[in-house]
């Protein structure tokens, strides 16, 4: 019973609690930065594919007011549309060809948070290719390190679970577990079509990431080459993985690089002392911290599900329930 009414509670909550401009009032004055990552084409409705992508944008366009980076330090009127940053993590490829489109035709500007391994041919991101593994693997399994790893139905999910940890307890991180992927792990081009890896797991191309900064909607941000967890780096590894990033990004877009994401928000004082002294000016977090420096722990609002209703409610309410420590959806 209580469930039931927990659920009604909460349906009503999203139904409603966006809506009303009124209700503005209570909101938070400070922007609202949103997380979104890869967009494929043709999904089945149960993730945020092309189509319900471009009705998130349409539904932010009329209920928000869509803003640059310029514009964080800014604080809005009382009944004034909620501000609202979009910022997209890890350079897929499907963000140039799927994700920028959309944004060019509602005029709407954005970051794109780039990982530069991915950008070569044949390279993933090592939870892109652990997601494509689990996914479209064919066979009831394959033969690594002399175990049997069981990638039968019942299996598989728990098969990439063992795998995961076994890779990122590899040191040192990253290099040794990319070197496992490279050497010692299926190929996904021997079972995924290249227009299915293209869509959903490839990187942006140099040329690509070169068209995205010459649109005046659009900057690019640094996310390190590997999309490693940086804490887990030692020093000299950390500071290659940004260094590196911020050089390829602003070799190909022949513009400064000075904004950085941390990838899976995870970061310490020692790599914000690093982003500093590598000329960054601004930081985007996921969940703050450390509270010791505002523009390098910049908060975002991850989406991850189709819902207007939710999305409504995060750009409506994000902010304070990040503040008051509240997880919603």
């Amino acid at each position: 019973m209580t469930r039931q009414i927990n659920s009604k509670v909460k349906k009503i909550a999203l139904t409603i609690g966006w809506r009303f401009p009124f209700i503005r009032v209570l909101s938070s004055r400070k922007p609202v930065i949103l997380l979104y990552h890869g967009i494929p084409t043709e999904g089945d409705g149960t993730f945020v594919d092309d189509k319900i992508f471009e009705q998130h944008i349409a539904f932010l366009k009329q209920h928000s007011e869509l803003v640059t980076a310029d514009n964080l330090g800014e604080s809005r009127r009382t009944l004034k549309k909620i501000r609202v940053l979009l910022t997209f993590d890890d350079g897929f490829r499907n963000n140039a060809e799927v994700v920028a489109p959309i944004l060019r035709k509602y005029r709407v500007p954005a970051i794109f948070f780039v990982c530069s391994r991915h950008a070569t041919p044949g390279k993933y991101l090592w939870f892109s290719y652990l997601l494509a593994l689990e996914k479209h693997f064919r066979d009831n399994g394959f033969c690594f390190r002399g175990e049997f790893m069981d990638m039968s139905p019942g299996q598989r999910r728990s098969c990439i679970q063992r795998l995961s940890e076994f890779l990122l307890n590899l040191t040192p991180h990253p290099s040794m577990m990319y070197q496992v992927i490279d050497e010692e792990l299926p190929r996904l081009e021997d079972f995924i079509r290249k227009d299915e890896l293209i869509n959903c797991y490839a990187g942006m191309t140099a040329e690509q990431v070169g068209e995205l900064a010459a649109n005046p909607l659009f900057s690019i941000g640094a996310h390190t080459v590997d999309h490693p967890f940086l804490t887990q780096c030692g020093y000299e590894e950390a500071l290659q993985q940004i260094q590196d990033n911020k050089m390829w990004i602003e070799q190909v877009s022949n513009k400064q690089c000075t904004t950085i994401a941390y990838p899976s928000g995870d970061y310490n004082a020692e790599l914000l002392k690093q982003c500093r002294d590598l000329g960054f000016t601004h930081g985007y977090a996921t969940i703050p911290k450390l509270y010791t420096n505002k523009q390098f722990e910049l908060p975002r609002i991850g989406i991850y599900g189709t819902s207007l209703d939710i999305l409504g409610f995060k750009v409506q309410w994000g902010n304070m329930m990040r503040a008051l420590g509240v997880k919603f959806g």
